[in-house]
């Protein structure tokens, strides 16, 4: 009795596997929305970095937001924390 396998001709599509395709196109549409994220991500840290370019400013402080300007990179360092004094008396 011959053991024959079918082997795939050139050109020819694997069979579908159908975990392989669920989780190819998981992936895929989590990394679109990731690339469209970094896009957005980019464009608001420049207008950040404008903004403070035109205020004059390297440091900004305040109610538990600092922003820097990291001169080397021309880029801008965000931190947000909860103010100590957590009150909504503003």
């Amino acid at each position: 009795m011959s053991t024959e396998t079918s082997d795939r001709l050139p050109g020819m599509e694997d069979a579908k596997i159908e975990a392989l395709e669920s989780a190819a196109m998981e992936y895929v549409k989590i990394r679109d929305k990731r690339q469209k994220l970094t896009t957005k991500e980019v464009e608001l840290k420049q207008d950040l970095l404008s903004l403070m370019h035109e205020h004059n400013r390297d440091h900004y402080e305040y109610n538990g937001v600092t922003v820097d300007v990291v001169v080397e990179e021309e880029t801008v360092k965000v931190k947000i924390r909860k103010p100590k004094d957590d009150d909504d008396s503003e």
